[in-house]
């Protein structure tokens, strides 16, 4: 029996080895392979976000994290949105900033018709190290088990023989996403246009936080194909953009609204709802050119 179980612990010992290098190792390999992960993105951003000079700062979702450029703009810019990103998120990381005593002059938020509606936990594994107990109590999360989640997802080998876009996404040292794709005609896409209550509670936070703070808010619609727009009835849209010019006083927060904006076509985006680097910069360009006219 004892001679069974020695050879059982010697056959045993490769394996574990084995299972302590895939969770040490495969999330790298396979960042090589497919790009940043989630994980690498949100501690590369934050890292550079704390560790950057700029005065000019941009939060919001997906659409702007890929979709604006702060190489583009006049002021020293950095970019910390992140995908699924809503209110509560941008509030949280905004009082980070400030705390780490960042000298916060102008703050480009995004807005989008659906980003009130929707209360994203999908990052709080690795949010929760970086935002706090506060952000954490808004949530009914076990990190341990969205940890738990996320290394189950990316220590799997299989990944490693499947074929990756030799486009990998990247992100830049400025903050922004760049995630290669081409958008078709049959994109579609469903939007809930609805207010949840709580991110209006962060929404509002983050207007008193920039007031209280002598920081330049611009709410900022991306463009958006007119596929998305369609989840929308005329109704729902007048009734959201009134919501947000309650706020909009155009001496220190200003609202600019591009989402159907037509110098934007199919060819500039690479899915159903994001621009592409090239329209990215084009939109960059535009926002710059407008900025200063507005402070005027």
């Amino acid at each position: 029996m004892k001679r069974f179980l020695s050879k059982l612990i010697i056959l045993s010992i490769p394996i574990l080895v084995y299972c302590i290098l895939a969770i040490i190792f495969m999330p790298s390999l396979l960042s090589v392979k497919y790009g940043p992960s989630t994980k690498d993105q949100i501690e590369y951003s934050f890292k550079r976000a704390i560790n950057s000079d700029y005065n000019l700062l941009i939060l919001g979702n997906s659409r702007v994290y890929r979709g604006l450029n702060p190489a583009i703009f006049h002021q020293k810019s950095f970019n910390f949105s992140h995908d699924n990103d809503s209110y509560n998120q941008s509030y949280y990381k905004l009082k980070l900033l400030l705390k780490k005593k960042k000298q916060i002059d102008f703050l480009i938020l995004g807005i989008d018709y659906f980003q009130f509606s929707f209360f994203s936990n999908t990052r709080n594994y690795i949010y929760g190290d970086y935002l706090g107990d506060n952000y954490l109590k808004d949530f009914d999360d076990n990190i341990l088990r969205l940890k738990i989640d996320y290394y189950k997802t990316n220590i799997n080998p299989n990944k490693l023989f499947k074929s990756s876009n030799s486009n990998k996404p990247f992100i830049r040292e400025n903050g922004q996403f760049i995630n290669p794709g081409v958008a078709t005609k049959n994109d579609t896409v469903s939007r809930d246009i609805n207010r949840l209550d709580i991110h209006e509670k962060y929404f509002e936070k983050i207007i008193n936080l920039c007031r209280s703070n002598n920081i330049k808010l611009f709410l900022v619609m991306p463009p958006v194909r007119e596929i998305e727009l369609k989840s929308y009835n005329p109704l729902q849209l007048d009734d959201f953009d009134s919501y947000i010019n309650r706020y909009s006083n155009n001496s220190n927060i200003f609202y600019l609204n591009y989402s159907e904006d037509n110098k934007y076509k199919l060819k500039d985006y690479t899915d159903v709802t994001h621009l592409n680097e090239d329209a990215a910069n084009r939109f960059s360009k535009q926002l710059n050119d407008t900025i200063p006219l507005l402070l005027e």
